[in-house]
């Protein structure tokens, strides 16, 4: 009898020496875990069938082999799949509308749609958004608005990357807890790629993507991060490096200001301050708009009533929640080039200082010359944190900076912003 899942020796030509096997049966619950880097999504899109199977070694998910053509298109078709960035399978603009797609396709009747719909957006806390465009919502609501697409088809197989990296502890592990309970009722092969504790303790098996290979685990010996969560429901503001006595014109204030989407009042009245040689977390519950308050800061967003002043001469650098989102060269080293560029310098001075700046925030030598899409999302996201300096900004405003990233990366990035603080500059982040 042929293994539900068998995985032989695998060789994926994005990683150099990787040699991947697994086995598993029907219905398993099934975690990856491991670096940023190391493969984990390019292996969640060979086992879904997005990625023909490479030629060597031996791979069977349900009976097909996704190197074999047809048998690729048919694993596409039994999977669903949940992607890093929930925007990727977006089709239409109204979260409602873009809900249904897939059951609408599998020819699913109407009334059993409306159903399901009113169930899984009461499930994943969405009621209230159905009839919103899906870019007003909020990074962890579009996470759950992605899942809620998938799990709308009942599909034979899922594999979820990074489902709820946005979500708070408690909401990552609520949610987990109903896709499992739902998988195992129906009898559903479930792969969950993922970084967090609270998800990884829920699964069956718990693989490590290490040096290419995959190496069963016990995750109660694996480090983590204590990630900074609140379940407070309002947007809060909290200095947590000061900078001490510093001039009264070097900071960004908030005055009075107030915005919102569509009919809906986000932020109303809001006062603040970010001082130079400081860092500051924007935290609170999904929805109750971080991303935008930051978007305001940067001057990304204009206020509907109040006012953001910022010192004479001063620069922003803004890291986007997804990095891609501030890409505008294909390849690294262009992109982190093309901002000092933009300003007048020479290509070989810009050169100089994009090498650099990679070098400070630890993008590998090999990477430079890659194109960005090819990275992990990791990788990328320092990639933009490079991007954001290189102009030698005063404020660097992130959003997510911790989102979806192995421990190492979160500690990196950590020393990087006390770092520039240390130098003066003002660290604004989105969290939680």
């Amino acid at each position: 009898m042929i293994p539900y899942i068998k995985i032989n020796k695998l060789h994926m030509d994005e990683i150099p020496g990787s040699e991947i096997s697994l086995t598993g049966s029907k219905g398993d619950i099934i975690g990856i875990t491991g670096l940023n880097g190391s493969g984990k999504t390019i292996l969640a899109k060979y086992i879904s069938g997005i990625k023909r199977a490479p030629e060597i070694g031996k791979m069977i998910i349900a009976g097909l082999d996704p190197y074999s053509i047809l048998d690729q298109d048919k694993l596409r078709r039994k999977c669903g799949v949940v992607y890093q960035d929930p925007r990727t399978a977006v089709v239409f603009e109204q979260v409602g509308k873009d809900i249904v797609f897939g059951a609408e396709n599998q020819g699913i009747e109407s009334e059993k749609i409306k159903k399901k719909v009113r169930f899984f957006t009461n499930r994943y806390d969405l009621k209230k958004k159905t009839k919103k465009n899906y870019n007003t919502l909020s990074g962890s609501e579009q996470q759950r608005a992605a899942v809620s697409a998938i799990l709308m088809m009942n599909s034979e197989i899922l594999v979820l990357d990074e489902p709820f990296s946005m979500q708070g502890i408690q909401a990552s592990k609520r949610y987990m807890e109903m896709i499992i309970k739902s998988a195992r009722k129906r009898n559903q092969t479930l792969f969950v790629f993922s970084k967090q504790r609270e998800i990884l303790e829920q699964l069956d098996i718990v693989y490590e993507m290490r040096n290419g290979s995959l190496v069963e685990i016990d995750i109660d010996g694996m480090q983590y991060r204590d990630r900074h969560t609140t379940d407070e429901t309002g947007l809060r503001i909290e200095r947590y490096i000061s900078g001490g006595d510093l001039k009264s014109g070097s900071g960004i204030s908030l005055h009075n200001v107030s915005f919102g989407y569509d009919d809906t009042l986000l932020l109303y009245d809001q006062n603040a301050r970010f001082e130079a040689g400081s860092a500051y977390r924007i935290t609170g519950a999904p929805g109750c708009g971080k991303t935008t308050l930051l978007q305001l800061i940067g001057g990304l967003l204009k206020p509907y009533e109040g006012e953001v002043f910022i010192g004479d001469d001063k620069k922003i650098g803004y890291v986007f929640q997804y990095p891609e989102d501030g890409f505008v060269e294909s390849i690294v080293l262009d992109d982190v080039m093309f901002g000092p560029m933009s300003e007048g310098i020479s290509k070989r001075e810009a050169r100089g200082m994009a090498e650099a700046v990679l070098e400070f925030v630890g993008v590998r030598e090999e990477l430079w010359g890659k194109p960005l899409l090819e990275l992990s999302i990791g990788e990328q996201k320092l990639v933009s944190i490079a991007g954001a300096l290189a102009l030698s900004p005063d404020f660097i405003l992130m959003d997510e900076p911790y989102a979806g990233l192995d421990v190492n990366s979160c500690e990196h990035i950590e020393s990087i912003i006390n770092g520039l603080c240390a130098e003066g500059k003002c660290i604004i982040t989105v969290e939680g």
